[in-house]
């Protein structure tokens, strides 16, 4: 096969269903081989789509190669004749969370900025496959084992795309041989005290000795559980008679807690879209005793109201609202 011919397809085919002809596209560029992949897809792609391509690399100061790895993206730019910012990101890693979780946030916290109409990231399909078996080993919610969406909404004007997403890593690195390219290797990557990282060197190949076709399998699973969490919102929807910013609670006190916990978490989610405050949603058991205060039959003039983390939701002639304490 010839990987280049073929990779240069898909990607044009992705980015013309995604609406991305004639924008502005943004490449987040860590040096990696993933993303020196993608910036050389869409580089290629520019005269064809009348791309307006640029890149942003996050300069995260965690490991003592970042200064050179911030050099590698602006030399590897420079020869493509691609507009490059570097920024510099301070990691407080006395904060709860997490070295990964923390650079993640501070990551697209970066990207948020980014002045384009596009942000391609370089997540592939191995990728996918390991975040929904994370996802699922840490016994998260539907949303949750959906894994990661090939189009979202990052903030206002900004949509985050992934191209990539239903390219093997094996394509990637096959790609990456015939035009001879070149990239960095975070040394952090091979590091199996990480989680991403066990699953992805000790965990994934066991797998695939046992079940070659584990990662179909489990894009298929996430897609089935995007698709049933999509349903999930349209009644929490349809049980708050949610107008986009109004819940009202009435209809929720006879019916069972299932759905008084499924309409509570998604009204939640809708609220924390909604905020610039972002706050930690409850756990399935908080939720199932919030919503045992907040939905009870009897009369309602009474407030109700339940919380935690800071906040607190209070029930006021049958609307919701979410208060600070």
């Amino acid at each position: 096969m010839n990987y280049p011919a073929a990779l240069n397809a898909v990607i044009e085919n992705t980015l013309r269903r995604l609406d991305a002809s004639g924008r502005r596209v943004c490449v987040g560029l860590s040096g990696g081989i993933d993303s020196v992949v993608l910036l050389t897809l869409l580089s290629r792609l520019r005269t064809t789509l009348d791309l307006q391509l640029s890149a942003i690399h996050v300069h995260h100061g965690l490991s003592q190669n970042a200064d050179q790895w911030a050099q590698f993206c602006t030399s590897l730019c420079a020869a493509n004749s691609i507009p490059l910012e570097v920024v510099g990101v301070n990691i407080d890693q006395s904060l709860p969370g997490g070295v990964e979780a923390l650079a993640r946030d501070a990551r697209y916290a970066a990207f948020s900025k980014v002045d384009a109409d596009f942000l391609a990231l370089a997540q592939h399909a191995n990728d996918q496959a390991e975040t929904v078996l994370h996802q699922i080993l840490r016994g998260t919610g539907l949303k949750g084992m959906a894994g990661m969406g090939e189009v979202r909404t990052l903030c206002a004007g900004l949509r985050l795309i992934r191209p990539l997403l239903e390219i093997t890593r094996a394509e990637i690195e096959a790609f990456a041989r015939e035009p001879r390219l070149e990239w960095i290797e975070d040394e952090s990557n091979t590091d199996t005290a990480f989680t991403r990282n066990f699953i992805r060197h000790e965990l994934a190949p066991k797998l695939a000795e046992r079940f070659p076709h584990y990662r179909e399998s489990l894009a298929r699973a996430g897609r089935h559980a995007a698709e049933a969490d999509d349903m999930l919102s349209a009644l929490a929807a349809i049980d708050l008679k949610w107008d986009g910013r109004h819940a009202f609670a009435d209809q929720l006190d006879l019916l069972p807690l299932t759905r008084q916990v499924n309409a509570l978490y998604h009204w939640l989610q809708w609220q924390q879209a909604g905020t610039e405050t972002k706050f930690v949603l409850p756990s399935h058991a908080q939720l199932q005793d919030w919503a045992a205060q907040l939905f009870r039959p009897g009369p309602t003039d009474k407030p109700h109201r339940a919380g935690g983390h800071d906040w607190v939701i209070s029930r006021r002639k049958n609307q919701l609202h979410l208060e600070r304490k």
